[in-house]
């Protein structure tokens, strides 16, 4: 092939990690990149040499109609919303003339590009995933393509699908580490010498209770404890070594600044904490095919990721953050990211070998 291959990145709009990865991919200039995803507002996050398609939502609407699928695919319901969103995603496959479309991640949309044609690679994700959608999609997809390295992988998948599959990685993220502007970006100082601090960077759409927290701090009072990211449950009522501060622009202020970090397991908290060299213990949330379970356990058994079960497991926390801050910083790191070069040249064996047979 004597020009860039086409690629259609289709990004799923639950969470802010499948636009991030798709532009991961725009950053790489490998491709001449078509994105589409849910609603107008992810534009913003490519520029304009990247082609975006809005598509139309496919929950909250009363025109939606559900029936039965007898177990053969995971959501397909039926209205006016669905039928724009095909028709809309469909028209931007025509017009834009993909040599391969990334499906990040829909059984259902992974199926509809294959039957209307186009070479598909569906993104492999962690979680129990032996179901009926996703075998009949990990069977039909020209290939398959996962944001961890192979040694990650569950054995029986990769016995059934090594042959079709591409093991791509994660660089590290916030490479450039910017300095932070504004004081909420900031990590605060230390209330006084010789307090440790813990940082607990949670999900999108966060499953963490403020309870659990506010337990967890009570019985590790020589710790400060910084929650970045969502919570639910009451808030007015807090320990004085337990402050939330919600949202924030750079969480890599706060993560450097930890003594341990304490994080979810959805893929891009994982790597935000590897890319901080802190010591990490996480703690999965609660997902559809257990994901975030199953990565923390697959980091777990590879590299010794410090990991509990969940926030309602029994701990002794000054006992545990303890133990966890005298583990290796760089640990997590190795064992699940690679280098931007790395990741470069796993884009560029899939697109050569999908593209251009």
């Amino acid at each position: 092939m004597n020009r860039k291959p086409r690629i259609s990145y289709y990004a799923h709009h639950m969470g802010s990690g499948h636009l991030r990865h798709a532009q991961r991919l725009a950053a790489t200039g490998l491709a001449e990149l078509q994105v589409a995803s849910t609603g107008t507002a992810s534009r913003k996050l490519f520029a304009d040499n990247v082609q975006y398609v809005p598509l139309e939502a496919d929950e909250g609407s009363s025109q939606l109609h559900f029936a039965p699928t007898s177990g053969h695919l995971h959501y397909a319901p039926t209205g006016k919303p669905i039928v724009e969103r095909f028709a809309a995603l469909n028209a931007g496959w025509k017009a834009f003339g993909p040599d391969l479309v990334m499906v990040d991640v829909s059984v259902e949309v992974a199926l509809f590009a294959r039957l209307s044609g186009y070479r598909v690679a569906l993104r492999r994700m962690p979680g129990v995933r032996t179901d009926r959608p996703h075998r009949m999609a990990y069977d039909l997809a020209d290939a398959l393509f996962a944001y961890y390295p192979q040694h990650l992988e569950e054995p029986l998948h990769r016995d059934s699908y090594a042959q079709k599959s591409f093991y791509l990685g994660t660089p590290a993220p916030h490479a450039a580490r910017p300095v932070a502007t504004r004081a909420s970006d900031r990590a605060p100082a230390q209330d006084c010498e010789g307090t440790r601090r813990v940082v607990v960077q949670t999900s999108l759409a966060a499953s963490v209770d403020s309870s659990r927290l506010v337990k967890a701090a009570v019985r590790s009072p020589s710790w400060s404890w910084e929650v970045i990211g969502s919570v639910h449950g009451a808030t007015d009522r807090l320990p004085e070594n337990l402050r939330l501060h919600g949202t924030v622009e750079h969480p890599e202020q706060w993560l450097d600044a930890a003594d341990v970090v304490i994080s979810s397991s959805g893929h891009n908290a994982v790597a935000a904490a590897a890319a901080s060299k802190r010591p990490t213990m996480l703690i999965p949330e609660e997902r559809p095919h257990a994901e975030q379970a199953v990565f923390a356990r697959m980091l777990h058994e590879a590299g010794g990721c410090a990991m509990l079960e969940s926030w309602d497991e029994p701990v002794d926390w000054e006992g545990t953050l303890a133990k966890v801050a005298g583990r290796d910083g760089s640990a997590l790191a190795r064992t699940l990211l690679v280098s931007q070069d790395e990741f470069t040249a796993g884009l560029r064996r899939m697109f050569s070998s999908l593209c251009e047979s």
